[in-house]
């Protein structure tokens, strides 16, 4: 049998190596200890139901063809052929005989937060199929590659090595599907408002524990309150009350993950305030408790 799946999502202690961990059709990547990068090759003909995750999914076919579906849309991925699917995005997949492939998985939450990928936030939340030839598409491949090369290694710092590897192939994808999505800086106005933007995100990022309100985010940028709410949208790509959750969120998953910190203590150091609070809004958007969260991901 190729893999093994945990249905359930109140299994104490770390998943071993090699299962899966599904709660319909969410799935909840297992991760190597202090990692959040995960490489999966196989020769084993194989069909993974349609299912989703946090994750991003890269698939580079080695030999033969891997068949996907992504809403509704089939993809045939032949040899060096890549399909990215982005997070949260429900897919299937099948490989028969004779067929091989890498599976990359990682959460992008890092490379999403850079500066310049935020105002791209929205061309990136879509399925990338390079089989062209392209320069870009074989620079991409190499890149993969690398990847895989560091991965199987396994010396110090690969996962942040492997993430250097993502971070050029967004770089490249960027650079060639998604010109023009995003004003030129050199219009005034818009770069004005994007400094003011990233000054405000630095402030939230220092100031995300406290009962943050837009009128009052609003009257530190500087802004009205609808302009700022728009301004903000346009420059991130998420609304000021999405941003700031999914802030929190990061920090608390972190919490959970690497301290055994109380339930109430996470939920105040992320700025929930109130463990009731944290507990609601922490299942609606990871669909699982903070407590089966650290049962599956945590470390310490």
């Amino acid at each position: 049998m190729a893999e093994q799946i945990i249905r359930a999502l109140n299994t104490p202690g770390r998943i071993e190596e090699g299962f899966r961990v599904l709660q319909g059709k969410k799935e909840y990547v297992t991760y190597l200890d202090d990692s959040s990068f995960r490489l999966w090759y196989s020769n084993i003909p194989w069909r993974y139901e349609s299912h989703y995750h946090s994750a991003v999914e890269i698939l580079m076919t080695v030999k033969g063809t891997v068949e996907y579906e992504v809403g509704g849309r089939k993809y045939v991925i032949h040899e060096n052929e890549i399909l990215i699917v982005p997070p949260d995005t429900e897919h299937g997949l099948s490989m028969g005989e004779g067929s091989s492939r890498y599976l990359f998985l990682f959460e992008p939450d890092t490379i999403f937060s850079m500066s310049d990928m935020k105002p791209l936030s929205g061309g990136f939340n879509k399925v990338f199929f390079l089989n062209d030839g392209s320069d870009t598409h074989i620079a991409i491949r190499d890149i993969l590659q690398r990847a895989v090369d560091v991965y199987e290694e396994q010396d110090l710092m690969w996962n942040t090595v492997c993430y250097s590897c993502m971070m050029q192939m967004y770089a490249l994808l960027g650079q060639k599907y998604l010109a023009g999505v995003v004003r030129p800086k050199h219009e005034s106005e818009n770069h004005v408002d994007s400094e003011i933007i990233t000054s405000t995100l630095t402030y939230i990022s220092n100031h995300y524990r406290d009962d943050l309100t837009l009128d009052h985010v609003a009257e530190f940028a500087g802004f009205s309150r609808y302009y700022f709410s728009r301004t903000f949208k346009k420059h991130t790509g998420f609304s000021f009350k999405d941003f700031l959750c999914q802030k929190r969120l990061q920090v608390a998953m972190d919490l959970l993950i690497h301290t055994n910190k109380s339930m109430r203590d996470v939920a105040v150091e992320s700025g929930f305030g109130s463990v009731a609070t944290f507990n609601r809004v922490f299942r609606d958007h990871k669909n699982c408790t903070p407590t089966q969260y650290r049962a599956i991901y945590g470390s310490y």
